[in-house]
């Protein structure tokens, strides 16, 4: 199971940077997974000639009703 996460453990100042931040360190985690076991939901694109990066997530969610009848989704936890 990875380590729990807190704020503390982004360094980037800007929400973009903390973005990309982010989607680095799960797909390193994704990374520690045994092989034949990991999952692939977190992809980076980094294009060097238009100086873009694109990140793609298939994450697992649940889905719930707030007390206002809102539909909440909230992402689970899916690294062993």
């Amino acid at each position: 199971m990875p380590a729990p996460f807190s704020s503390s453990d982004l360094n980037s100042t800007h929400q973009p940077a903390a973005l990309l931040e982010l989607a680095a360190q799960l797909q390193a985690s994704e990374l520690t997974v045994p092989e034949e076991t990991r999952p692939n939901n977190v992809t980076i694109a980094v294009d060097a000639d238009a100086g873009t990066a694109s990140i793609a997530a298939t994450l697992p969610v649940t889905l719930s009703l707030d007390s206002s009848g809102q539909m909440v989704v909230t992402a689970t936890d899916y690294l062993p």
